[in-house]
């Protein structure tokens, strides 16, 4: 390969990872040799075989749970102990322990994996995808990372981008990312609220960027809502139908279950550019007859009341952000949205009708974060200031 890359953007997503970079056109991010700009945000560990990440991963959720994370993300710089990763560690098929400091470890057949390895692992396919498009070799990075992340967790992200042979030269925080990506948008400036629903977090935060530089004024969030919270909400729905046509319970088969919540997922995409879809969890059900396929029609208000109450969840942590800002629904000049659960057209009513301020809105708005650590990266590289602060690594 010829001479170093230009620094790169990742965002190191709960459910999807993205890596983007600044071009003469602008930012873009870096698609993989299939065409797609997400990079599932799993990794699985076959028998006597290299680990798996990304798409083919995924597919494993199904077929072999107990060798497969996904979302290892929510552990990174975690302790057992936390009421919230013994929660979610308790439902995982796969198994983990306490570590010596107490982080939480992945054991596979006796092979322990911390997770800054494991998200080491998926940061390094990002890179691999990187440099396939690129040509070059990429070894710098600008990491996004959540508002809610400590030093600690901080600290355990950069230690996951070292184990993938990268150098974090800046930690950005997710809504100033978002903010970057943004900053050129007609009806940008002044106080801004950033809603940042992801597939497996939410943030709010209140940015002021009527000046030289982003200044987060507030930030709440909540780790564990997401947009996966809704497939599940779909997926429940569409079992408890099956169980009354065929008295079986798929969310006690954990193949099929798996497979059903990928359907969720499907159908809840479908809905953001169509008025209705079906629901097609293909070959659940074994019968003298053959095998029985999950099909359930779904429109958007079907969608809309499925997902309401985790909506509403959203709005709530809005408020406290707004109440630690000390300003109104009606004070920010916009709200800008980025996550790919905001592209559902439920969220964005909801939004529009609690804060009654304009939205900005991009085809590209489930990349925002990916794009602003790209421009942050762009601007290092040439030695220009940013208007965002960052987090230097230890």
């Amino acid at each position: 390969m010829p001479a170093t890359a230009p620094i790169v953007g990742i965002d190191l997503g709960t459910t999807y990872t993205a890596i983007g970079v600044m071009t003469d056109a602008g930012p873009v991010v870096i698609p993989a040799a299939d065409g797609s700009r997400a990079l599932p945000s799993v990794v699985s560990f076959p028998r006597k075989a290299p680990p798996l990440v990304g798409a083919e991963a995924r597919a494993r959720l199904a077929t072999d749970p107990t060798r497969t994370i996904a979302s290892p993300k929510r552990l990174l710089g975690r302790r057992v102990a936390d009421r919230e990763v013994q929660s979610f560690v308790g439902a995982a098929p796969y198994r983990t322990e306490a570590g010596d400091d107490g982080a939480p470890i992945l054991d596979v057949d006796g092979e322990r994996y911390a997770m800054a390895q494991v998200c080491g692992l998926i940061l390094g396919e990002a890179r691999a995808i990187a440099e396939r498009h690129l040509g070059r070799p990429v070894e710098r990075a600008v990491l996004t990372m959540p508002v809610s992340f400590d030093a600690g967790r901080a600290r355990a992200l950069e230690t996951a981008a070292r184990l993938a042979g990268l150098e974090p030269v800046a930690l950005i925080a997710e809504p100033n990312a978002a903010a970057l990506a943004y900053r050129n948008q007609p009806g940008f400036g002044g106080l801004m609220g950033i809603y940042d629903f992801g597939g497996g977090t939410f943030d709010f935060s209140v940015v002021d960027v009527g000046s030289a530089r982003f200044a987060v004024i507030a930030s709440a969030g909540d780790a564990w809502l997401g947009g996966d919270d809704i497939d599940a909400v779909l997926a429940d729905a569409a079992a408890n139908q099956f169980w009354r046509q065929h008295r079986v319970d798929l969310r006690k088969q954990a193949v099929e279950w798996q497979r059903l919540r990928f359907a969720a997922e499907e159908a809840k995409r479908a809905l953001s550019t169509v008025e209705s879809t079906q629901l097609v969890a293909p070959e659940v059900l074994r019968t003298a007859a053959g095998m029985v396929d999950l099909r359930l029609t779904l429109d958007r208000p079907t969608l809309a009341r499925a997902g309401a109450a985790i909506i509403r969840r959203t709005l709530d942590v809005c408020e406290q952000a707004l109440g630690r800002a000390g300003v109104r629904p009606g004070g920010l000049q916009a709200i800008a949205l980025c996550g790919g659960s905001s592209q559902m057209p439920a969220v964005r009513a909801a939004v529009a009708r609690h804060f009654s301020a304009p939205l900005l809105m991009s085809p590209r708005d489930d990349q925002a974060v990916c794009l602003g650590a790209a421009i942050h990266a762009g601007l290092l590289e040439q030695r220009r200031s940013s208007p965002v602060a960052v987090q230097r690594p230890a």
